[in-house]
């Protein structure tokens, strides 16, 4: 039996600012949605959100007559400056409307989220049962916020304490706000949280054992989004299908006291094969898939000082990636990149060790201590086997060009070593100056898909260079970006990666399944390209 899915959180219509490749049309929503075999979608317009909410309100009802499987989010806010309706009045136009659900964006339009303010609204739609949607939890310090859109969580529990039986949706909240939203969530009975964002390392299996699966919502945040990321988050789980189900669409379906029968896709006419297997929840196992970027922690660590990050160990990283069919990974410790590179180095040999084949390691140097070079490449090259570079700019503060790096370089252009270069602020230059300086390194430009500016980046280098490939991981998941680098370089040159347990492995997975290329190209991303990287690598003896 096919589950039911219907997306809480997506958005049309055209906004400001934009890449010219970000699609915005509701045709094209409907689209992924079937490519994706997403059955229903909530949506809000982005003109009632950066322009005027009651004028985007009205394109809204235009937009939702292409599709019956599409339900309406009316844009409200407080009355008090006689730009919108009273409570009674805009709670009486969404019901007119057949709209059951209610967003605000308190920082966007400029108003405080506080119970002086917005109080009589949220007590109307409390008391007329209306679901009320709020987005916030964007960054590390949930009341440091960027963009604007968002809610203060702090605001958001005084909210929710005033109003105990309002049913709100949390939305984009980030997988670094976890030990904000945890005790949100556990005062809160009616508090519910969707996970497009939050891709917190198995965040459904966590969150569902903390509050249960009734209080998680499937939403996408298309079109910025890819839906198949989304969607593969919850069919890749290692919950129940009743569960499952409730996530998928049982949930808001009660909230909404939506009883629309929406139909199914019928026959898959798409013809791909990796495409229906994800859509199974289903192992890629019949072709090679390899993680080309993933960290790990050290056993029994429950998180990493700024973030909450259970099973990032060894034996729980490979647990989760037979899931997916993935059949090897390429590791550095986050010990290793953040504070302490020999430690870190050790937690990565040490897994290595446990799960021969299985592991690929990168060793990551910090200039700042290394003292001899040749002794700690032959540790970490020659005795402990690993292949991979990883030096890390964000906690250095060291161009990768720079002088410092030089001997670890020239080191890994003798036994044509993989690098894996996180963004810097010149990244272009200095990953240009690598490439040229050093052309047996396959170097990997990490986070390639997190924007179409990052994509466009990486592509300029790539082009120059063929020593250069772009892997794909980020939160945001991009949608069509993975098909816009592949136009560009060609699918021989993109990579898979998913940086678990920093995220989820799942969603990075689902977000390629679902890309709209080729099988062929999906297996070279998917693996095969990773596969001759790994096999260029000439250890010493």
């Amino acid at each position: 039996m096919t589950r039911e899915y219907i997306d809480c959180y997506a958005m049309v219509g055209r906004k400001g600012p934009k890449d010219v490749e970000t699609p915005y049309e509701t045709e094209v929503l409907l689209e992924e949605m079937e490519w994706c075999g997403i059955h229903g979608a909530l949506i809000a317009h982005s003109v009632a959100k950066e322009y005027d909410p009651t004028y985007g309100n009205r394109m809204l009802l235009d937009e939702l007559r292409k599709s019956p499987r599409l339900f309406g989010v009316w844009t409200v806010m407080p009355h008090h400056t006689r730009e919108f309706p009273r409570p009674k009045d805009a709670v009486r136009e969404m019901k007119d409307h057949g709209i059951r659900a209610a967003k605000m964006y308190p920082r966007a339009h400029r108003y405080p989220f506080t119970p002086e303010f917005c109080g009589d609204l949220l007590a109307e739609l409390e008391k007329e049962q209306i679901v009320l949607m709020v987005e916030g939890g964007h960054c590390y310090h949930p009341d440091i916020l960027e963009p604007t859109n968002q809610v203060l969580l702090s605001d958001l529990d005084i909210m929710l304490a005033r109003h105990p039986y309002l049913n709100v949706i949390l939305q984009a909240s980030r997988w670094e706000s976890t030990r904000y939203v945890e005790p949100l969530m556990r005062r809160h009975k009616r508090l519910h949280l969707e996970l497009s964002n939050h891709q917190g390392n198995r965040a459904m299996e966590v969150f569902s054992e903390w509050y249960g699966s009734n209080r998680i919502v499937f939403g996408t945040g298309a079109l910025e989004k890819s839906p198949g990321a989304a969607k593969a988050f919850v069919d890749y789980c290692t919950l129940t299908d009743s569960q499952k189900a409730a996530i998928a669409s049982g949930t808001i379906r009660k909230l909404l006291r939506l009883e629309t029968p929406l139909a199914s896709y019928g026959e898959d006419r798409f013809g791909d094969s990796i495409l229906q297997r994800a859509k199974d929840g289903k192992p890629l196992d019949d072709m090679v898939v390899i993680d080309s970027h993933a960290h790990m922690s050290h056993d029994g660590a429950g998180g990493i000082g700024f973030l909450h990050q259970p099973y990032g160990d060894a034996a729980s990283m490979r647990e989760r990636a037979k899931l997916m069919g993935i059949d090897a990974m390429c590791v550095s410790g986050f010990l290793a990149v953040w504070t302490d590179y020999a430690e870190g180095n050790k937690i990565i040999v040490d897994a290595m060790r446990r799960y021969p084949g299985f592991y690929h390691g990168y060793a990551s140097l910090q200039p700042q201590y290394v003292k001899d070079w040749k002794k700690e490449c032959d540790l970490w090259y020659k005795l402990c086997k690993m292949g991979g570079i990883k030096p890390y700019y964000p906690r250095t503060f060291i161009p990768y060009n720079d002088k410092a790096w030089a001997p670890w370089f020239r080191y890994g252009n003798s036994i044509n070593a993989y690098a894996l270069i996180h963004p810097s602020p010149n990244v272009v230059e200095e990953a240009s100056d690598l490439a040229r300086r050093y052309r047996n390194i396959s170097f990997i430009l990490a986070h390639s898909g997190a924007s179409f500016r990052d994509a466009r980046l990486a592509i300029e280098v790539a082009k120059k260079y063929k020593n250069v490939f772009l892997e794909i991981t980020l939160t945001s998941v991009t949608y069509r970006v993975i098909e816009f680098m592949v136009k560009h370089v060609g699918a021989d040159r993109v990579l898979f990666g998913t940086d678990q347990p920093m995220r989820d492995p799942i969603p990075q997975f689902g977000w390629m399944a679902y890309s709209h290329c080729s099988v062929d190209e999906k297996k070279k991303m998917f693996g095969l390209n990773m596969q001759k990287i790994l096999k260029r690598v000439k250890i010493r003896k």
